[in-house]
């Protein structure tokens, strides 16, 4: 199965409804299921989380986080977690990048995790991902 990286930007866009991109998120989404397996990093979950607190409230929050988990459990979803060598090579990149590109540490993180990876495309409406060199969906 293919796997597609999934940035924080696309999570908070299908979760909130008030969001510019939700609808199309939503369409994406639909588009999308059963046919890759989403790939995020704890860094990712870290900077949705305290996202959705701000934007939607803590209940919406925790309920997206329990749909979240399902689809872990289901192994729709993987998580890669940080290690001590991911967040270096991050650091690398942030040092090597930001002299003209403004990179979160998270998107230096995804980078990395999609280099790694052999990660190609990244569901993401941030423009990022666009200037790393990935595709970007939708």
């Amino acid at each position: 199965m293919n796997r597609l990286f999934v940035d924080t930007s696309a999570w908070a866009a299908i979760a909130d409804a008030s969001d510019d991109q939700h609808d199309v998120a939503l369409v994406y989404q639909a588009e999308i299921a059963g046919r890759y397996r989403l790939i995020i990093t704890n860094y990712i979950l870290d900077e949705l989380y305290t996202l959705l607190l701000m934007n939607i409230g803590y209940i919406p929050t925790i309920s997206f986080k329990h749909r979240l988990d399902q689809l872990i459990q289901s192994g729709f979803v993987e998580i890669i977690w940080v290690s001590e060598s991911i967040a270096n090579r991050s650091w690398q990149v942030f040092e090597q990048f930001n002299v003209d590109k403004f990179w979160s540490f998270t998107d230096c993180v995804s980078y990395v995790v999609m280099q790694s990876h052999s990660i190609t495309e990244a569901f993401s409406f941030d423009r990022h991902f666009s200037q790393m060199g990935f595709i970007r969906r939708p």
